[in-house]
């Protein structure tokens, strides 16, 4: 075990699940921290369970915990001086680190009563973690890795009820690249995939972090544009245009060149996500009549 934290440094300690602690918890704190760790499968959630009981043991504790693998950085509570690090570990695979931080160090017994504490955070942890994870793959699309039309159907009806509630702008693209067909009976479908998947990296590459991008079905895409307005919708959709436009893609031996049609839609006021898909499908679809390779609507 390091040494007590002090105001220069900080304590990091491996924690691998199963170790000996020299502190023990009464059984009613265990019992009562079980619970609350069955409570939620959110990992946010379950840290935010965590550190409350914590807290009921050691007063003015924060946590942060980082987990570079799964994307998350969380913060509970508020950066203090002295700190200690633990890197959690079960069954050889690692799951994060965890920070506890306070006004005052932390002594050994201090640390030790966190450490059993740690012992039934990772298994909740690790199972948070998986049930996330499946959560994700379920929500994407194998072969472009954008978001699926399940999770659009999902966002789209979550996102209108926002804007409407907020009076916030929303916009919706609905992306198809042109002639895909033709790709597919010259080339290939394997081929035909490889374009698709280079079109998506591309459609993702011109949108903000805040927009989503989703794989509608076959070659066609949509990007949900939040708190933005037709205007610049328009503007970012010129810009996936020439994107995709300007790029030869490589697959094998053949370069390819195709193109992309772009209807766009924004909330009208009293809209349904319903009736939002069906006026940028509409445009989408007055964009390919006009001879493709262009941007109609907003």
């Amino acid at each position: 075990m390091a040494a007590t934290p002090s105001a220069a440094a900080f304590a990091s300690n491996a924690f691998v699940a199963g170790s000996r602690s020299r502190a023990t918890l009464p059984d009613a704190v265990l019992l009562r921290l079980a619970n609350s760790l069955q409570a939620s499968l959110n990992p946010r959630e379950l840290l935010q369970a965590f550190i409350a009981e914590a807290r009921r043991l050691l007063r003015g504790l924060s946590l942060r915990y980082r987990n570079p693998d799964a994307g998350l950085d969380i913060l509970e509570g508020r950066t203090q001086l002295h700190r200690c690090s633990y890197e959690l570990n079960l069954l050889g695979k690692s799951l994060g680190e965890v920070t506890f931080m306070r006004a005052r160090p932390l002594n050994d017994h201090e640390q030790s009563q966190l450490e059993v504490m740690l012992c039934a955070l990772v298994y909740a942890l690790r199972n948070a973690l998986m049930y996330e994870r499946a959560l994700k793959t379920a929500l994407l699309d194998p072969l472009t890795g954008v978001q699926n039309r399940c999770s659009m159907d999902q966002q789209l009806e979550h996102q209108v009820l926002v804007a409407i509630r907020h009076r916030t702008p929303l916009s919706l693209l609905m992306i198809d690249v042109d002639h895909f067909k033709q790709i597919n009976d010259a080339y290939g479908h394997v081929v035909g995939d490889a374009v698709l998947s280079e079109v998506a990296r591309t459609i993702v590459a011109c949108t903000r972090t805040s927009d989503v991008v989703f794989r509608y079905g076959g070659e066609e895409f949509a990007a949900l544009l939040t708190n933005t307005r037709g205007e610049g919708a328009r503007l970012l959709a010129n810009r996936i245009c020439a994107g995709v436009n300007g790029q030869k893609i490589r697959v094998g031996e053949h370069d390819i060149r195709v193109s992309v049609s772009i209807g766009i839609a924004e909330l009208n006021a009293g809209e349904s996500a319903t009736e939002l898909l069906h006026r940028a499908d509409k445009q989408l679809y007055l964009a390919k009549h006009r001879g493709r390779n262009q941007v109609v609507g907003a």
